[in-house]
Formats: C-alpha cells, sequence, structure tokens
C-alpha cells in the first residue's frame, strides 16, 4: 500500500494552504458566502464546500473541513479532508480523501490514484480510474468523529469571528459545561489555594499578571531544556501538571475575584458567599466569550492572569518554605514534687493514724513509684521541621532517576519495582537514597517505627497520587501539615533531619 504518495500530497495541500492564506482576505469579497477560496492557480477553501463548475478549470483543488464538487477540469490534484469528493470530469492528477467519501460520475476520468482513508467509494457506471484505487478503512465508529465538520462550524461561527463560544455550535457548549463542573469542583474542594490565588490577585493585580505571561514563555523553553537531560526529563510532567493545576486553580480565583467587583456595590464582602460570587463571574465570562473579537481578547487576559495568580502564589509559599532548620528541643523528663514533710517520731500520734499533712498511703507509694520509673521521653523524629514540596520533589527526582534504569530493564515490572524499591528503604532506613542526599526522613505521626506494613500501605497509596495526575503529591505546597494524601493515608510526615542519614553503617 502506497503511504508515502498520499502523504507527500497533504502535506503539499496544508503548505498550499498556508502559503495561500495571505491573498485569501483580498480575494473573499469576490465570493460572498462561498468561504474563503481562489481561482488563480487552484481552488483552496478550508471550513467551506468547493464548487468548480462546468466549463471551468483548475489547477488543483485542496479542501479542508468541506467537500469538493467539481465539474470541470482539473490539471493536478483533488484533496478533500474532512469531506466529501464528487468528481464528474477529468482529474489529470491523483484523487486523496481523508475521512469523507468519494462519489464518481459517469463521465469522471482519474489519469492517476484514487486514495480514500476513513471513507468510502461509489464508482458510476462509465468512470475510468486509471490508477491504483485504495480504501483505508478506519471502523465505523471513529469515522464520525474523526470526520472534521464539526470542526468546520466552530471555524466558521468562532475561530474566523475571534470568539471561544457560539450559540450555533451545540458541541463547544458540552465542552463548555465540562470546564464548569471542572472549575465547581476546584470552588468547593480546593478553598485553601484558592483563596492563596485570590489574595494575590487582590494585593497585586499587576504583578500577577506579569508572572502569567513570564510563565506562559518559560513553560514550553523549560520542557525544550530538560530533554537532553535525563535527570531532568523526569521533572518534565511534573512541571506541565504543575502549570495546568496552577492555571485551573488561578482561573477559579479570578472567576471569584471577577464575582467579588461585581457584588461590592450590592454590599457583599469578600469574605461572604464564594460559590455566589463564583457563579457570578462564570456569567459574566460566558457573556463576554460570545462577542467577537472581545471574546478571544477576554480568553487570553482571562488564562494569562489566572495563570499568573497561581504561579506567584506557589512561590509565595516556596518562600515560606525556606527557613532555616532548628534543632529538635532537648527531652523533657518527668521530675517528681519534693517529698511532704518529715514523719513525727512513734508514740506522737495514734497507731494507724497518718501525721497531719502527710499524704495517704496510695499517696506516697505512687509518689514513690513515679520517682523510681524512668523519665518520659518524647519521640523526638517528630519535632524536626517539616519538609517542604520542593525538597522531596528533588528527592523524588533523585530516586526516579535511579529507577528509570530499573524500568528500562524491566519493562513492565517497573511499577512493581519501583513499589518494593520505596517500600523497602522507607522500612529499612526511614527515607530513601534521594532522602538521604536532602536530610529528609519518614517518620510516624505517633512516633511508632515505620514497620513494613506502613511503608507498603504508604508506597500503594504513592501510586494513587500519581494516577490522579499527581494531585495527591501537590497537595504538599497546599496542606497545613505538608502531607500528601499518601501521607494522611498510612498517617506519615516527612521532616528535614540536621544531619544526613548514613547508607551503610560498619
Amino acid at each position: 500500500m502506497k503511504i508515502a504518495h498520499p502523504l507527500s500530497l497533504l502535506f503539499s495541500a496544508a503548505l498550499g494552504l498556508l502559503c495561500s492564506y495571505s491573498v485569501l482576505a483580498q480575494d473573499a469579497g469576490d465570493k460572498g458566502s462561498q468561504g474563503f477560496s481562489f481561482h488563480r492557480d487552484g481552488v483552496v477553501t478550508f471550513g467551506h464546500d468547493a464548487v468548480l463548475k462546468t466549463g471551468d478549470t483548475a489547477e488543483a483543488v485542496v479542501v479542508i473541513s468541506g467537500s469538493a464538487i467539481v465539474d470541470g477540469r482539473v490539471k493536478e490534484n483533488v484533496v478533500v479532508v474532512g469531506g466529501n469528493a464528487q468528481i464528474n470530469d477529468v482529474v489529470d492528477g491523483d484523487v486523496v480523501v481523508v475521512m469523507g467519501d468519494v462519489h464518481l460520475g459517469p463521465k469522471a476520468v482519474i489519469h492517476r490514484d484514487l486514495i480514500v482513508t476513513g471513507g468510502k467509494i461509489d464508482i458510476a457506471d462509465g468512470a475510468k480510474v486509471e490508477g491504483q484505487t485504495q480504501e483505508v478503512s478506519v471502523g465505523d465508529s471513529f469515522a464520525p468523529v474523526l470526520r472534521l465538520r464539526w470542526l468546520s462550524d466552530w471555524v466558521e461561527n468562532c475561530a474566523f469571528k475571534f470568539r471561544p463560544l457560539s450559540l450555533n455550535v451545540k458541541w463547544i457548549w458540552w465542552v463548555a459545561g465540562g470546564f464548569f463542573l471542572l472549575y465547581l469542583i476546584v470552588a468547593v474542594l480546593f478553598r485553601n489555594p484558592v483563596e492563596a490565588c485570590a489574595n494575590q490577585l487582590a494585593n497585586r493585580p499587576a504583578t500577577t499578571f506579569a508572572v502569567g505571561i513570564m510563565a506562559k514563555l518559560l513553560v514550553p523553553v523549560l520542557c525544550v531544556l530538560f530533554i537532553p537531560t535525563i535527570i531532568l526529563i523526569l521533572a518534565i510532567p511534573f512541571v506541565l501538571v504543575g502549570a495546568m493545576l496552577s492555571l485551573i486553580v488561578g482561573k477559579v480565583a479570578l472567576l471569584e475575584h471577577i464575582g467579588t467587583k461585581i457584588a461590592a456595590p450590592f454590599g457583599v464582602k469578600s469574605g461572604e458567599s464564594p460559590l455566589a460570587r463564583f457563579l457570578l463571574g462564570i456569567v459574566l465570562l460566558t457573556l463576554l466569550y460570545l462577542v467577537p473579537v472581545l471574546g478571544l481578547l477576554t480568553a487570553l487576559v482571562f488564562s494569562t492572569w489566572g495563570f499568573g495568580a497561581g504561579v506567584t502564589a506557589a512561590w509565595i509559599a516556596l518562600r515560606r518554605e525556606k527557613r532555616p532548620a532548628t534543632p529538635a528541643p532537648p527531652p523533657q523528663s518527668f521530675t517528681p514534687p519534693p517529698p511532704a514533710s518529715p514523719t513525727p517520731p512513734p508514740g506522737s500520734m495514734p497507731f494507724g493514724t497518718p501525721p497531719i499533712g502527710s499524704p495517704p498511703f496510695a499517696q506516697t507509694h505512687s509518689t514513690e513509684t513515679a520517682a523510681s520509673a524512668p523519665p518520659i521521653t518524647p519521640p523526638t523524629s517528630v519535632l524536626y521541621p517539616r519538609a517542604g514540596f520542593w525538597e522531596r520533589m528533588g528527592a523524588g527526582f533523585l530516586d526516579w532517576a535511579l529507577l528509570s534504569v530499573v524500568i528500562a530493564l524491566t519493562g513492565g515490572f517497573g511499577i512493581l519495582a519501583a513499589v518494593a524499591y520505596f517500600a523497602g528503604m522507607w522500612a529499612w532506613k526511614g527515607t530513601t537514597v534521594g532522602g538521604i542526599v536532602l536530610n529528609l526522613q519518614v517518620v510516624r505521626e505517633n512516633g511508632q517505627p515505620l514497620g513494613l506494613m506502613t511503608a507498603l500501605v504508604r508506597s500503594a497509596a504513592a501510586v494513587f497520587s500519581v494516577l490522579i495526575l499527581f494531585l495527591g503529591f501537590f497537595w504538599i505546597g497546599w496542606d497545613n501539615q505538608k502531607q500528601g494524601w499518601h501521607d494522611k493515608i498510612a498517617g506519615t510526615v516527612v521532616v528535614r533531619l540536621p544531619k544526613a542519614i548514613a547508607l551503610v553503617c560498619i
């Protein structure tokens, strides 16, 4: 099957479309409602049908997200992507249709190949195909989705009018509804990060917007710079997911901030009814998205400002985490109270009667027992400072750099190897190799030893935190106790030690 030839035709068609875009605007007035097209050397349309009338001649016909009706002669190729092709005359080159059907009329003659991907071929009596006929099926389930008619509606009603939403495009409202549910869940469940972003918007409006511009420019650059480095390439998923979470949380905070400005003239304070303020912001943003040109500008400003708020709030939280480690307070031992007044000589009081001011026998016995008991020492490891998000992520990057070799060798068993590594290291040393480098240790909140069962539960819970888009790890930066989801499930915390743990003790 010839694959390179139709791919080269598609590439040529796309290149011709891009090159011709500069002259489409001056020729669009001649075509009116027929869309962007021109007839100097060929017919090129995007989002509209192309019609070549009987008796007309064109060098080539290229249609993207539309259909082609060719009743005239085409000297070169006919390429249709996301639409149907109806040929009723001579085509000297190839006919390539992607995600569409082809109908050849009785007078159709194709001097070269007919290639159809994701569609059907209907050849009438009298039609001729002198080259090869290839029909590549993608399945009936995927064909309606891959056909680009749905995209052409959005291009015509939204993209060409520079707005994200339109009342004439039905499916786009399902997408908008999905984003609304996502923002609503974040607004209800993640109040602390949303309020942190809202505070940055209220106190630093210009700074957050400038940070959003710089962050949008730097994130792709960082991902490209991380690719050549094996260790840093592991950070790319965290960077992308962190940027996405910062964008989502920042947008929710910005919606509430907009709602606060709307509700302020009615006497509603900023701390009251956060859900109502969020809904007011959603309504205003939706109305602005329907306005041509202004809708696109609103979307750009909204995403940039929200992203800047999320990044700024994360940076402020990071600076608060950077404080010098303080040594743990010395253990406090129990000191018994001083003894009571001395016992009077015998015979001064009746037998069996305790002296005045002396404690009863039970109290004296308990005092003596407490005095002879060993001192009560709280677990010192729990008293060390909690490790922050970036410290723990740095240790995780070092661990995954070591595990990448093991995963490459074990293939599908890489997850099991990772779970065994983390659980074994936590049970043996209370930390991992990355934690040893950064002086971090995993301890239980109740001061009990970190056994193998607790380490296995924590390792399995960490896998769950990874599957939910690393949200369980990003929770460390938002939680007051610096705990991720796996910490809360296993009842553990990660502390910063003043002295490193030795991996090998001789």
